[in-house]
């Protein structure tokens, strides 16, 4: 009777993100660019995890003006010009830096695990280990080039050293991230129910509550990162 209640719930709550990714993907197609083009991704990454959390963050912090008109630009009366713009509260510069960093550890989570199904290694001589350790490195491969893509524009300049300013930038956020995450799913594999397979779709539930957790994991991280200077608030 538990087995068939997780099934349905795992289902449940899969379908809502899945459909909740779908939503903000259409929002975005009809609102002006985002400020940082590379967000057009994160935000429904996230809300593939994060369900109707996801889409509440997106619709209190990252929807923009409605397009409108022939060159799909929004209208003058909507448009706010920088000198005119107020800072957003600086939680939601937080959160908005977070689901940053996350989307690249949710999209690498999202491939690693049918890659490692391809490639199985074993590290310290468990699999387990040399999955999360593949999952790490996709998560930093994505999540420094999802950096690089907010960096670049807003340095005005490309090339070896913003690689290296992402990297040094992102490496405290996203380990922060996967510490949550790994801890969610060390309960999973080794507590209860064990460890699970990506076919089966109690796997996806556990990897939603996996990304929650390494939300809140990585948000204190990025709240000391930008307050420090060293991470520049989104």
């Amino acid at each position: 009777m538990a087995a068939i209640v997780f099934h349905i719930i795992s289902w449940l709550f899969v379908l809502v993100g899945i459909a909740s990714a779908a939503v903000v993907a259409w929002d975005l197609a009809r609102r002006a660019p985002q400020p940082m083009a590379v967000m057009r991704y994160v935000w429904p990454i996230n809300a593939l995890w994060g369900g109707v959390f996801g889409m509440w963050a997106y619709w209190t912090i990252g929807r923009m003006p409605e397009r409108e008109g022939p060159s799909g630009a929004p209208p003058e009366s909507r448009m706010t010009k920088s000198s005119d713009k107020q800072p957003r509260p600086f939680w939601q510069q937080v959160l908005a830096g977070t689901f940053h960093c996350g989307a690249g550890c949710s999209l690498a989570d999202l491939i690693g695990p049918f890659v490692f199904m391809l490639m199985p290694f074993a590290v310290l001589g468990n699999e387990v280990f040399g999955e999360w350790t593949l999952d790490y490195i996709l998560a930093l491969v994505i999540g420094v080039t999802f950096q690089y893509a907010a960096l670049s524009p807003m340095l005005g300049r490309s090339g070896l050293p913003v690689w290296w300013r992402a990297l040094k930038v992102d490496f405290l956020s996203l380990s922060a991230w996967q510490v949550g995450m790994y801890g969610w799913m060390a309960l999973v594999i080794f507590v209860w129910p064990g460890r699970l397979k990506p076919d089966r779709i109690e796997f996806w539930f556990m990897m939603q509550l996996a990304m929650a957790c390494g939300l809140l994991t990585a948000y204190p991280m990025n709240w000391w990162l930008i307050r420090a200077g060293i991470k520049t608030a989104m």
